[in-house]
Order: C-alpha cells, then structure tokens, then sequence
C-alpha cells in the first residue's frame, strides 16, 4: 500500500488541499458529513426498536391501560403481536442499510470523490416515512409511560427531518456549482451545528431509553432470570453497564455497525 494512505484506503484528510482539485475536495469532505448522518440514522433506527421493545413489554404485562382502565387479555395480545411485527420490520429495514453502507464503504475504499451522492441516497424518501410512522406511533403511545421519552422522540425525529432536508437540497452533481464560500458555510452548518445537535438528542435518547428500562421491575426480573445475576443495583455504575449490554443482546443480538 502506498505510504500515502492510510490504513483503511481512504484518503486521509491532510493530503486534501496538496493533492486535490477542488471538486475533488467538496465531495469527499461533504462524503464525510454524509456518511456521520447515515451512521446517527443507523442508531436512530435501532433506538426506536428498543422503544418498540420497551412499548410491547408495558404491553405484554398490561402496564400501559388506556385511560378508562378497560383492556382485554385479547386486545392486549393484539397490541403485542402488532408492536412485535413492527420491530421485527424495522430489524429488517436496519439490517439492509448497513449492509448497504458496508457494500458502499468496500467500493469506495480507494476514493470518495464520486461518493456524496451515493451514500446520501442510503437514506431516501421511504425510509424518512417509515421512521416517521414508527416514531409518531411510540410518541402516541409513550405519552401513557413516559411523557420525558414521548418529547425526545419527538425531538429526535425533528432533528432527523430537518437534516434530511438540508443534504437533500445539497447540489453533489458535477454540473451544478458550489463556491468555496459556500461550502465552507456547508461544512460549518453540518459539522458544528445540525449534525452535533442531532447527535446530542440521540444520545439523550439512548441515555433515557436504557434508564427507563433499567428501572422496569419486570424487564429487571426478566434480567435476573436469564443471568443470574443477583447485585442490588442496576441503576447505575457495572451494574446498569452490563444490564445494558444484555439488553442489546436480547433486543438487537448481532446487527452491529
């Protein structure tokens, strides 16, 4: 390999301005913001399949009545089997982006200059509706569990769109032309301000979902009988670290990134 690589055969960043036409040097730094909003859209997706999990559990032991209280062992099941499908759907739609980026990732190695607009397209106009549907659906029926978590799905989703939004008006083909200026203005409104903020949701997100869930006597109990596991606190420190871990094994398994 040459020593002007780097290990990964990517085109490490320092050789940008030495040895690149500016075109050349848009589309691998806008690949590069790009590829951060399909990665955040990844663990978007698998943090509403733990709220998916989190929802057909409350369900599945009847913690999540309707307001008048009435709620039969048939139409809980229903509830149950329908959340269930739902999660098993986005599973799916999980696995196929990242085999996508992966196949993407592999017939990119060697150069990112005509990538942009192919990794922007792991991200279409289907997949914003379907998270858009799912999220509305856990928002309506969080309300009921969690207001906290209800509003920071809410937020997440918001942050989602507004980002899908802003690389869908990005001009990535060659005909159309961006100035330095103007992607300079680009870089600056993905890197520092709409991507970081969409991150820090999510990781909001993620924080809130493990921690209500940690505290599911239910979801504690059904730890403790698969592990073994007999420490008092599951809260926080090792003890929430590793009911953590089984949870993504038990919710997620071996979809991984």
């Amino acid at each position: 390999m040459n020593s002007s690589e780097s290990d990964d055969g990517w085109l490490p960043l320092r050789r940008i301005n030495q040895d690149m036409v500016f075109e050349d040097k848009k589309n691998i730094l806008l690949s590069n913001q790009i590829i951060l909003f399909v990665l955040n859209t990844s663990h978007y997706m698998t943090d509403l399949i733990y709220a998916l999990y989190f929802l057909s559990f409350c369900e599945r032991k009847g913690s999540n009545e309707p307001e008048n209280g009435i709620q039969t062992e048939d139409h809980r099941w229903d509830v149950t089997e329908q959340l269930a499908e739902i999660r098993k759907q986005l599973y799916a739609l999980v696995y196929q982006v990242r085999t996508n980026f992966r196949q993407l990732l592999d017939e990119c190695k060697h150069t990112r200059v005509e990538s942009a607009p192919k990794f922007r397209r792991l991200v279409d106009w289907n997949l914003v509706c379907v998270l858009g549907v799912i999220n509305d659906l856990l928002i309506s029926e969080m309300r009921h569990l969690s207001m906290s978590l209800a509003l920071q799905l809410h937020n997440c989703m918001m942050g989602f769109s507004n980002l899908y939004q802003f690389l869908k008006k990005i001009p990535l083909q060659h005909q159309y032309q961006i100035t330095k200026p103007q992607l300079d203005a680009l870089l600056h409104a993905l890197g520092t301000e709409l991507i970081p903020s969409w991150k820090l949701q999510l990781d909001l997100l993620n924080y809130k979902l493990f921690s209500t869930l940690s505290c599911n006597d239910s979801i504690v109990e059904e730890y403790r009988k698969n592990t073994g596991d007999t420490r008092p606190n599951l809260k926080s420190g090792d003890g929430f670290k590793v009911l953590v871990n089984w949870l993504k094994d038990e919710i997620i398994g071996d979809v991984t990134l």
